[in-house]
């Protein structure tokens, strides 16, 4: 029978619990530690009034904690209000400071827009100036180059004028030794103290003694001058007169004597000579310095002795 109060009782706390919103097994567990039980008789000795009063004291405590939580809400409320009413003044003034910096900004870009204005102008001024000089400067340069042309064309015409004059210099100079002779192959200090004399003794050796005498026809033409009155006279040029002498057993030769210029022009042709004598082919030298080579009865003449290379 005790057994069956306690648990309608335990049965009865736990419906008023769950009235008021308790778990089951947490009231159970509250109701069941309340009782006290006699351990020899195994019966309840009394009744634990505790779990009642505690559920009373939560009650009340819930009631507090609903109003705690209703003042909560109205100072978060009143709070929002004031960080709301701090961030529009806030905003006010962060609204003022950034206008005030935009129109600084706004100034200083007008600013720097107007010096920019002034620099592309002296930019222009300075373009117009360059292109001034570049002008002139190209005048001049055209200038300075026409005045080199004419001067390498005044200077190739001067070259050609100092060659003629030079080539017609060394003519005067041969036409001025034509009464020279040029005698190789004497043997040094034949002549002593009196050249004069020994050449007068040589010669007249040379004319009592019989000797070859070879002469070559260059060329033989008229004057181009014509003539009323008498015909045009007929010109005839040997190519040289060459002597073969033996004197006192020395074989001697006998040239024209050229000037330097005509001697060096002769000159670039010595070798050429020494291979057509060891081929024994017929050569002369013409007056200046032109090669007549003679084969199979016909002759060639070389003016210049690349010429003679290119042709062989």
């Amino acid at each position: 029978v005790t057994r069956r109060k306690v648990r309608k009782n335990r049965k009865r706390n736990l419906k008023l619990h769950q009235s008021l919103g308790r778990h089951p097994a947490r009231v159970q567990g509250m109701a069941s530690r309340r009782l006290t039980w006699n351990r020899q008789t195994n019966a309840q000795i009394s009744w634990d009034p505790a779990p009642l009063y505690c559920l009373q004291s939560r009650v009340k405590m819930g009631a507090k904690v609903r109003v705690i939580q209703k003042a909560t809400i109205e100072l978060k409320n009143e709070l929002k209000k004031d960080n709301k009413d701090k961030e529009t003044r806030l905003f006010k003034h962060f609204d003022v400071n950034f206008k005030g910096m935009l129109q600084k900004l706004v100034a200083h870009i007008e600013e720097t827009k107007s010096k920019l204005k002034m620099l592309a102008d002296q930019i222009n001024d300075i373009t117009d100036q360059v292109e001034d000089v570049k002008q002139v400067f190209t005048a001049r340069v055209e200038t300075a180059e026409q005045l080199a042309s004419n001067a390498d064309e005044k200077a190739t015409a001067a070259n050609s004028e100092c060659k003629k004059l030079g080539d017609r210099l060394a003519v005067l100079e041969d036409e001025c030794r034509r009464n020279n002779i040029r005698i190789e192959g004497i043997p040094e200090k034949r002549e002593s103290s009196s050249p004069v004399k020994f050449a007068v003794e040589l010669l007249s050796k040379i004319i009592e003694d019989d000797f070859k005498l070879d002469i070559g026809i260059a060329a033989a033409y008229r004057t181009n001058r014509p003539s009323t009155f008498k015909p045009r006279s007929f010109i005839v040029r040997f190519e040289r007169l060459r002597y073969e002498i033996i004197y006192e057993n020395t074989h001697i030769r006998i040239f024209p004597d050229f000037s330097p210029a005509t001697a060096a022009k002769c000159i670039t042709f010595y070798s050429i000579k020494q291979h057509l004598r060891r081929a024994e082919i017929r050569y002369s030298l013409l007056y200046p310095a032109k090669l007549k080579v003679v084969i199979e009865d016909q002759f060639y003449i070389f003016f210049i002795f690349s010429e003679f290379i290119k042709s062989t």
